[in-house]
């Protein structure tokens, strides 16, 4: 797929955020930023053509009106014409950008009224846990005995609910990729500590003063903390060492989990695995479209990081693109993007992942100073946000695709874009994104005029769609767009680069507390 525009309803972009208030499509932005070049062309012209008329006074300098008498009506004329169209053009750009604000105030009330909704109502439940549970009781069970007795006279024999629930989202493909889902989870998701908080008897002002509308004690990182504690001492989401390996050759594949392991479900556009290739020329990224398309797709024994460098040894920067989640089960295994580092760095707890992540880049010979970009898909994308958010190295441009990171607050001076789909549920698994910084944010419905494929769980979390996404943005004349992709090509010049690949390893049987020193 090219930068062109498809122009179908399933390719407008949402753009807010980038530090002001507005939010719109980039068509609406584009056309208010072409608007305000046109409104200074035609005073710049003005200015010109007073400067000409000024002339007049002077009979020995100033033009022979006499000898061309339409000359002078023509300049005139002209002066009008460019009077009328500087009015204009400047009444226009400001009602486009007065809708982007009113746009943008609307969607703020909505999201405040939202997630303070979603509070109380949390806190309410908590409260109310008890009362609720032993309220439900006559329903499941009347439920439970109308299931029994339907089956029992349809003859229907029970399946086994994966599968069941396999078939039914097979039906239903909408079911899953669908924004309001998502938006409900994203709210159920920030709820949770509001929920808790009730349940011990908080009063609903004080959880909300110091949750995630307030000052921030209790949030999504919070409740993702507890989740990991708790399952520790169950055996489950053990953080451990880590060590990472070049794939300049082929590799021995990464060892089951655990025998007790559950395969967790398919990850959307992944790839099979190939052998490992040595370091190769490569050209710099034009746009997000590359960024995207150059995310390693991660699948059980291939590459999950790959690193590009470009410049001499005066002049490097660095490019590390982070793939997504492979191994979903809560025993951890040999491979570290898996649900215990998700879990790890929403928590910010140091996830796996991430230290593989630093480990690479140290070893691929990063220097202190060079400037560094971050980008990477889902799990990948918060770890990308959290290395811009460290101090590991300097990191300058951060680009994250279907990204759980509303929670990770980016340096001012980093220039960043969040790319999310607004039917794809994995950004919503996050929460409400608190961090208040200057990251641009696009959104767009992946599968709005589309019908999603029955055979994947998450359509629009694909790597692939996000990919299309990245090439209908650079498609896009939005002024802040394009100043992305011109500050890329500045760090990374326009001379070719190196590319390599990485995989991280756990080191099953030791303590995490050490992994930052382990080698490849």
């Amino acid at each position: 797929m090219t930068g062109e525009r498809r122009g179908g309803p399933g390719d407008t972009l949402i753009v807010s955020g980038g530090g002001i208030t507005l939010v719109a499509t980039d068509t609406l932005l584009t056309e208010a930023a072409r608007l305000r070049v046109l409104q200074a062309e035609a005073e710049d012209w003005l200015d010109r053509l007073a400067r000409i008329q000024s002339l007049d006074s002077d009979p020995a300098t100033g033009p022979a009106w006499g000898a061309e008498p339409a000359a002078g009506a023509s300049v005139y004329a002209t002066r009008h014409a460019l009077s009328t169209v500087l009015e204009r053009s400047g009444t226009l750009a400001d009602a486009l950008l007065a809708a982007a604000e009113g746009y943008g105030r609307a969607d703020r009330m909505v999201g405040w009224g939202t997630r303070l909704s979603g509070a109380w109502l949390g806190s309410t439940m908590g409260l109310l846990a008890p009362i609720l549970a032993l309220a439900a009781v006559p329903a499941l069970t009347a439920g439970a005995v109308g299931l029994l007795l339907g089956l029992l006279v349809t003859g229907t024999r029970i399946q086994d609910p994966a599968a069941m629930t396999a078939a039914w989202l097979q039906v239903h493909p909408r079911a899953l990729t669908n924004p309001f889902l998502v938006a409900a989870v994203r709210v159920l998701v920030s709820s949770v500590d509001d929920a808790a908080a009730g349940r011990a008897g908080v009063p609903f002002p004080v959880s909300l003063a110091l949750g995630d509308q307030g000052a921030g004690v209790f949030g999504v990182t919070t409740t993702a903390g507890v989740v990991v504690v708790l399952a520790r001492s169950l055996g489950l989401l053990r953080e451990t060492p880590v060590a990472v390996e070049r794939l300049d050759s082929p590799t021995r594949p990464l060892g089951p989990p655990h025998p007790q392991a559950a395969p967790g479900p398919p990850v959307p556009g992944a790839a099979a695995p190939g052998a490992g290739a040595h370091t190769r020329p490569v050209a710099p990224p034009t746009g997000f479209g590359d960024l995207a398309a150059r995310i390693p797709s991660v699948s059980a024994n291939a590459a999950q990081v790959r690193i590009e460098h470009y410049g001499g040894t005066d002049d490097a920067s660095w490019i590390v693109y982070i793939g997504g989640t492979a191994a979903w089960s809560p025993v951890t295994g040999e491979q570290p993007w898996d649900l215990t580092s998700n879990l790890a760095a929403v928590a910010d707890q140091g996830a796996g992942s991430y230290r593989a992540v630093v480990q690479a880049l140290h070893e691929a010979g990063v220097a202190p100073g060079d400037p560094v970009v971050t980008v990477g898909h889902s799990q990948g994308g918060l770890v990308a946000a959290e290395l811009a958010a460290s101090d590991e190295f300097n990191t300058v441009m951060v680009a994250t695709f279907g990204a759980p990171g509303g929670q990770v607050t980016l340096p001012t001076e980093v220039s960043a874009v969040t790319v999310e789909h607004s039917d794809d549920l994995i950004p919503a698994v996050g929460g409400a994104a608190s961090a208040v910084d200057g990251r641009l944010i696009v959104r767009r419905e992946a599968f709005l005029d589309r019908i999603p494929p029955p055979d994947q769980v998450l359509p629009a979390h694909a790597l692939t769609e996000y990919r299309d996404t990245g090439y209908l943005m650079d498609g896009s004349e939005e002024p802040r767009l394009r100043q992305f992709r011109d500050t890329l090509k500045g760090v990374t010049g326009t001379d070719a680069g190196a590319a390599s690949r990485w995989r991280g390893i756990r080191l099953l049987g030791g303590s995490a507390g050490g992994a930052l020193t382990n080698g490849g």
